[in-house]
């Protein structure tokens, strides 16, 4: 109950004990322990890439993202951030990260949208795309397949 009282108001304690419990939970919602890091070796620039890829036969995986961009983001902490998924990735791929508002690859692909994973040959030919956000068990999946269909190219 709240009594004013002149310049004072006066809280009881049930409500004074609710105000606190609020504020706590409130606190610990806003610090919830933070997502971990990719696991994904990236490279940022396309050159190196393309170097990389052809010395070592591996075809590249392009991340298209903005730095605005909320799917980017979810991404980068749940999706790159999987211990097996990362693992995988710096195994059979060459990862380049392609900030959109930085950089004009997206035009070579034809990128319209963002997040948007363009998976190449050494030489820059696409082999597959995922569009959009997907989470580690889903986008592992995509990308086995995607990697089947570059191996099974003459």
């Amino acid at each position: 109950m709240i009594l004013y009282t002149g310049k004072f108001i006066r809280l009881g304690i049930p409500v004074l004990l609710l105000v606190v419990l609020a504020l706590l939970l409130t606190t610990a919602a806003n610090c919830t322990t933070k997502k971990d890091e990719s696991k994904v070796n990236w490279l940022y620039d396309w050159n190196e890439a393309l170097g990389k890829a052809q010395n070592e036969n591996k075809p590249i995986m392009i991340d298209f993202y903005a730095d605005w961009c909320s799917p980017c983001r979810r991404l980068d902490s749940d999706t790159y951030s999987d211990e097996e998924l990362g693992a995988f990735l710096n195994d059979k791929f060459v990862s380049l990260k392609s900030n959109v508002a930085k950089s004009d690859l997206y035009g070579n692909y034809g990128i319209t949208a963002i997040p948007t994973i363009v998976f190449v040959s050494p030489e820059g030919t696409e082999i597959g795309r995922i569009r959009g956000y997907e989470p580690p068990d889903r986008f592992y999946q995509d990308v086995q397949a995607i990697l089947s269909q570059w191996k099974s190219q003459p």
